[in-house]
């Protein structure tokens, strides 16, 4: 969950928690109060999504059900700036605002820039699918009559149903679990998004991740890539400035190397593939979410918890003893405090190129033409 982490030592401490957790609770309870005391006669029904990419794209089937349901009544979503296009590509009839990074304080605490932007959409209602002091604190003082949402226990008052962030897979399922709080979802509810055949064998590799442990390494997917060379059409695509002039050199030797300057550039490349090939990452989900087939490589990171569904989509996880079973991340903060990174190092490029190919002759992308 993106921003998950807060307040380290203050869970590490009983009774220190216990302290801080009542300071917390009263704030929370004399901040709704007040906002409902000041409360004006919004109509409009808002949905915040502060996430990062892949847990942007974790809200849409949430999302999807509230304006369902609220399908009477003007909505907008709040979201950051590099993920407006996904939200408008997504949901073209409903106002998509942006908060700009600059307006939390430390990356965490809402500035009075931010609740400005919230209080000028005048809401009767909101949706918060972000879960973190984020969007706790852009709430705090809101006049919203509801507010429904997910979170740490710390802010539960101030909302008025209110989902304890779960800790079993899907992640897609933590931000339903909101919508489930006033709304009926189907227990057979399809996750799936509509797959869309390709023209091409394009295959595009996508080799970073959010942090180093999650990503297998340049070097093999570069082996990996010519291996797959001689049937198929492969390029690398980076986000730009992100790689050093030697690997950028030793990419483009071999392959056409696209360097997408936003995400919107990099949608548009992943739309002309017919397989993205990556770790657990942003592009793979945004893949997903346009309908392309993925292969994803996971490492200290659980698959359950957010692996694309359906039969166009799968994954290689090296399991090694500390890899994550009844967790989402494995016990080295998802390898930020891993020495060694054993998980992905121990994944083999002939185990994945085997894996790579199955996969290809099963969704029956063509081969070069020799």
């Amino acid at each position: 969950m993106s921003q998950f982490e807060i307040l380290p030592i203050v869970e590490k401490y009983y009774p220190i928690k216990i302290f801080v957790k009542s300071l917390v609770w009263i704030f929370c309870k004399v901040a709704r109060f007040i906002g409902l005391i000041h409360r004006a006669d919004g109509t409009k029904v808002v949905i915040l999504s502060l996430n990062k990419i892949g847990d942007s794209i974790f809200t849409i089937q949430a999302i999807k059900k509230i304006i369902e349901f609220h399908k009477h009544k003007p909505i907008s979503l709040i979201c950051f700036p590099e993920t407006k296009s996904i939200f408008q590509m997504t949901f073209p009839s409903v106002d998509i605002l942006t908060i700009p990074h600059k307006s939390f304080w430390k990356k965490r605490i809402a500035n009075s820039e931010a609740k400005k932007i919230l209080r000028a959409t005048k809401p009767e209602i909101i949706y918060d699918l972000t879960g973190a002091i984020t969007s706790a604190t852009l709430i705090a003082f809101s006049s919203a009559k509801k507010i429904i949402g997910m979170n740490l226990e710390y802010f539960k008052p101030l909302y008025n149903y209110f989902a304890l962030i779960r800790t079993k897979p899907h992640l897609i399922d933590s931000y339903l679990d909101v919508v489930r709080k006033v709304i009926s979802v189907e227990d057979d509810y399809n996750y799936e998004f509509p797959f869309i055949v390709s023209e091409t064998n394009k295959i595009l590799i996508h080799p970073h991740a959010g942090w180093k442990a999650k990503e297998w390494g340049i070097e093999k997917y570069l082996e990996l890539g010519r291996r797959l060379s001689s049937r198929y059409e492969v390029e690398f695509i980076t986000e730009a400035g992100s790689l050093s002039e030697r690997i950028k050199k030793d990419i483009q030797e071999n392959f056409n190397l696209i360097e997408a300057k936003s995400v919107e550039a990099l949608m548009e490349n992943i739309k002309k593939c017919a397989l993205l090939i990556g770790n657990d990452s942003g592009p793979i989900y945004i893949a997903n979410m346009l309908g392309k087939p993925t292969f994803t490589i996971y490492g200290p990171t659980n698959p359950e918890y957010s692996k694309p569904f359906g039969k166009h989509h799968t994954q290689i996880h090296q399991k090694v003893g500390c890899s994550p079973i009844n967790t989402q991340y494995c016990f080295t903060d998802a390898g930020r405090k891993c020495p060694d990174y054993i998980c992905m190092r121990n994944l083999t490029v002939d185990v994945v190129y085997n894996k790579v190919i199955d996969f290809l002759d099963k969704e029956k992308i063509q081969k070069h033409i020799i």
